[in-house]
């Protein structure tokens, strides 16, 4: 036979191998079990879905480093299918092109990932909780003015206060504003917010087991809230827990004399921060604001568990603390 016939049947075979093996590798990401996040308030929510024609598939793909022609040959979208994808994600600053590839805007995290990101925030959140119980006793001593500690004690509301309010709801903005040097969240077609995409294995969980707030309103004023990572409480209708305004106002006190020693300790690992974000390839998509603040939820979570390790808070058993907040 040939030689140069055998080469080319041996370069087409190859060929047809390695587009099988490609398509066998995106396949995975079409497997994957993905939801949303939102960092936003009031009327800042993307207005379009993202399950419609894969597009946060779409956008998974183009993170793991696969092309739009590989979507497209998985997809079998036509040209103009591709085309109108691309338009509508770029025109909601979700996609744009970084060295004349097109990354998403936005921050992607499947398992491999996350696994990778609480590795690399272990030395931050090991200096949070290290901070915290420096301050402990002082802050025992602020939750002692609350009109919940004549008849509650310190413990039963520790996993809010040490967690929630130093380090999440109550101090976010101040994250934002004194860490990243942002005034507004970032503009989205009209809106500004922070959005991410990930994977869950676990639905009955949130993604990678970080600790979260959900609200439902039930009054002007008044808002029900669970604070945690379990889903299974979200019939809940009624909390025994109430938060007054004067003590709303004590715990953002309490976050807020936290807060330079937080900073102090974000500030000290910045560069680090910046090493990681390159590390972890995310330089190439989005900006350090846009990691940093979906980090920081790996950090604070890995910091809250350290601390429930040590006994230094409690987390519920069913792995959420339900309160009634009047603003």
């Amino acid at each position: 036979m040939n030689k140069t016939f055998l080469a080319i049947l041996f370069l087409v075979s190859f060929i047809k191998i390695a587009s099988c093996q490609e398509k066998n590798n995106i396949k995975k990401v079409f497997l994957l079990n993905t939801e949303k996040h939102f960092i936003s308030s009031g009327d800042n929510f993307p207005d379009f879905g993202t399950k419609k024609d894969s597009l946060d598939k779409f956008l998974i793909a183009l993170h793991k480093d696969f092309t739009v022609k590989d979507f497209q040959n998985y997809t079998h979208f036509n040209d103009a299918k591709i085309q109108s994808i691309i338009s509508l994600l770029e025109s909601k600053n979700w996609l744009h092109k970084i060295n004349n590839t097109y990354k998403p805007t936005i921050f992607i995290a499947d398992d491999a990932d996350g696994e990778l990101l609480y590795k690399y925030a272990e030395p931050i959140s090991k200096n949070i909780t290290k901070s915290i119980v420096k301050n402990l006793s002082k802050i025992k001593d602020e939750f002692q003015t609350t009109e919940i500690s004549k008849t509650q004690n310190f413990e039963k509301w520790s996993f809010l206060i040490l967690s929630n309010v130093l380090l999440d709801n109550w101090q976010i903005n101040n994250i934002e504003k004194h860490f990243l040097k942002q005034k507004n969240r970032p503009l989205r077609n009209g809106k500004n917010y922070y959005c991410q995409i990930t994977e869950n294995k676990n639905s009955k969980t949130e993604a990678f087991g970080i600790y979260g707030n959900q609200y439902q309103s039930l009054e002007e004023n008044k808002y029900l809230g669970i604070y945690g990572n379990n889903r299974t409480e979200s019939t809940l209708t009624t909390s025994k827990n109430i938060i007054s305004k004067t003590d709303n106002e004590i715990f953002g006190k309490i976050a807020e004399n936290y807060l330079p020693e937080l900073i102090k300790i974000l500030e000290k690992h910045r560069k680090y921060s910046f090493e990681i974000y390159s590390k972890l390839a995310y330089k190439n998509e989005i900006t350090f604001e846009e990691f940093f603040i979906w980090w920081y939820h790996f950090i604070y979570t890995q910091s809250t568990n350290e601390m429930n390790s040590k006994g230094i808070l409690s987390i519920p058993e069913n792995g959420n603390f339900d309160f009634i907040i009047i603003e």
